[in-house]
């Protein structure tokens, strides 16, 4: 009698990471190559506005649905799986209600503008809070992947993770105060390159390493 094979038809975790970390660290240089405008890019979310929308936006909700389908450790309902989906949430209100555009005649869609007049808020600030909450949710998630690879006994991993963390935040606190001492304009779209690359990073590493079970 044959004996029964186990079932492959599951998300894999691996695979969902290193997705996550390619349209992390790509999204940034696509928007900008892809963009098609003569105006400059101020931030990643002003290609809203441009030729790169459908990138920009795509993008976005890509991950907030793999960010949606991640499990954490995959026992029980832990910070990393609360976190997965906040940070999903935010993913896709900051495609879905854009920043401020290059001028008064970039309005959003009227069912946008709609749902945030129900909240008493614009597109815009709806959309600034998202981005800085979704931020916070993935400095996060890198942090719990630390604390579980020193679990695991995985010390030099989770430093890595540390590391990484670190450089999220100082590097975005850092870019964002020399930025606004000389008063460039894109300093919003380097912060975020920066911070959307490292986060990039960490969860590619976290998809390449060979390991048993659900261990990062």
């Amino acid at each position: 009698m044959n004996e029964e094979l186990p079932s492959r038809r599951q998300i894999n975790h691996k695979v969902m990471r290193v997705i996550v970390g390619i349209i992390a660290l790509s999204l940034s240089p696509a928007v900008w190559l892809l963009s098609g405008s003569d105006n400059e890019l101020t931030s990643i979310s002003i290609s809203y506005w441009t030729d790169s929308r459908d990138v920009f936006v795509g993008s976005l909700i890509a991950v907030g649905f793999f960010l949606s389908a991640y499990n954490g450790t995959g026992v029980g309902r832990d910070w990393e799986y609360y976190l997965s989906k906040m940070a999903c949430f935010f993913a896709i209100c900051v495609a879905i209600f854009p920043t401020k555009g290059f001028s008064e005649e970039n309005m959003p869609a009227k069912w946008v503008q709609a749902i945030s007049n129900s909240f008493w808020l614009e597109p815009r600030i709806i959309h600034g809070i998202s981005a800085v909450l979704l931020f916070a949710c993935l400095i996060a998630l890198m942090w719990f992947f630390s604390v579980r690879a020193r679990k695991k006994g995985k010390k030099n991993r989770a430093n890595l993770y540390r590391l990484i963390c670190v450089l999220m935040v100082v590097g975005i606190v850092v870019l964002f105060l020399i930025g606004n001492s000389f008063d460039f304009n894109d300093t919003l779209f380097w912060v975020e390159f920066w911070g959307l690359s490292w986060f990039g990073c960490g969860w590619l590493l976290a998809g390449s390493y060979k390991s048993e079970n659900q261990s990062t």
